[in-house]
């Protein structure tokens, strides 16, 4: 959904805004912002596929569209030959949001990626991802990092004592809040061997996991479930599935815990630091390019449950330490922020547009 964000931020600051999507996406669906002119619409995006191809050449050249940005590698493969049919040279900037495992350098894939002018990295976990696996140039990549909405993720909006209230949680309870779905890389098995070492000093202290598990992964949230039964923390821990308030949830928590240690950047992370939840997070990949350790952040190595569990009681039990991690974190968001995503955007496109 960063495509249909991203557009509407274009749109407020008077670009004239195009899209190209699957018909009846979420995209689509969430873009009415964008007249149904100026949208081309396809049943699917196959790879290599002649008519979207041929679609697609023939909307840029009617529009004359000066500048393209995609957010999925996948659309390249349509992009790239449209254009390359356009004697006319027009940018393409590709985002990638995700690591990919495959290696993609053979000669046809060097031919896609040759029409690339610019990526951006969503975190340097990512660009080097980008420079192990797709035949880019370095020079090519820049680090963009996604970003938060400072409005929506704002604490002042909410009354904190009343959420809790709304949410059926005692005011005295400490709430510890983890938002992210259920799957093995996210790290939520440590948060729960942490709680298991030391339930006995968690008097009025609750563990909320707000996600689900996809399809193929919900063996993951029984094993999660199964060890909450075996290990007595039902008094702990709470799995609340998927829920649309995050803000509200992320209000009226105490602290958060960002245990995923394959993280590409860690948009949830950041969305607690707005809220000025001071936070406990794995120290790998995305994670680093947004925490500053021991000033955002405490910080543990991955499936070092033990000093998580130590990081748990300190900010549990420590008003003080609390207090500065929050204050950092909410000055730390606004790096995050889109009016500064916007500027790096704006700078890219007019560079590429000389």
């Amino acid at each position: 959904m960063f495509a249909v964000q991203s557009a509407y931020e274009l749109l407020k600051l008077n670009f004239d805004v195009y899209l190209f999507c699957i018909k009846d996406s979420k995209i689509d669906l969430n873009s009415n912002f964008i007249s149904t002119e100026k949208k081309l619409k396809v049943k699917s995006n196959s790879y290599l596929n002649l008519s979207n191809i041929l679609r697609l050449k023939n909307f840029l050249q009617k529009n004359q569209i000066d500048l393209i940005h995609t957010q999925f590698s996948k659309d390249l493969w349509t992009i790239s030959p449209a254009l390359f049919l356009i004697k006319k040279h027009i940018p393409l900037v590709f985002t990638k949001q995700l690591g990919s495992f495959i290696v993609k350098k053979d000669l046809l894939h060097k031919k896609i990626y040759q029409r690339v002018d610019k990526a951006i990295a969503i975190s340097t976990v990512i660009k080097k991802n980008l420079i192990e696996t797709t035949p880019l140039d370095e020079n090519k990549i820049v680090v963009i990092p996604n970003v938060v909405d400072l409005e929506k993720f704002n604490p002042a909006n909410f009354n904190k004592l009343k959420l809790k209230k709304d949410f059926g949680i005692d005011e005295n309870t400490f709430v510890f809040t983890n938002v992210a779905r259920l799957s093995p890389g996210k790290g939520q098995d440590l948060v729960l061997k942490a709680i298991s070492l030391v339930k006995n000093q968690l008097q009025n202290t609750l563990f909320l996991f707000v996600g689900d598990a996809e399809e193929k992964e919900k063996f993951y949230e029984v094993e999660l479930k199964s060890f909450v039964q075996r290990n007595e923390l039902s008094e702990l821990v709470r799995f609340v599935g998927f829920r649309k308030d995050i803000p509200e949830i992320l209000a009226m928590s105490d602290a958060f815990i960002f245990p995923s240690y394959a993280e590409a950047f860690g948009i949830s992370l950041v969305e607690a630091m707005a809220m000025g939840l001071p936070n406990i997070v794995c120290n790998t990949d995305g994670v680093i390019d947004i925490i500053l350790e021991n000033k955002t952040s405490l910080t543990f190595q991955r499936d070092d449950y033990k000093t998580l569990s130590e990081h748990i009681l300190k900010l549990r039990f420590d008003e003080n330490l609390r207090i500065t991690l929050s204050k950092n974190s909410l000055e730390r968001a606004k790096e995050f922020s889109f009016e500064n995503y916007n500027e790096k955007i704006i700078n890219l496109y007019h560079e590429l547009l000389k």
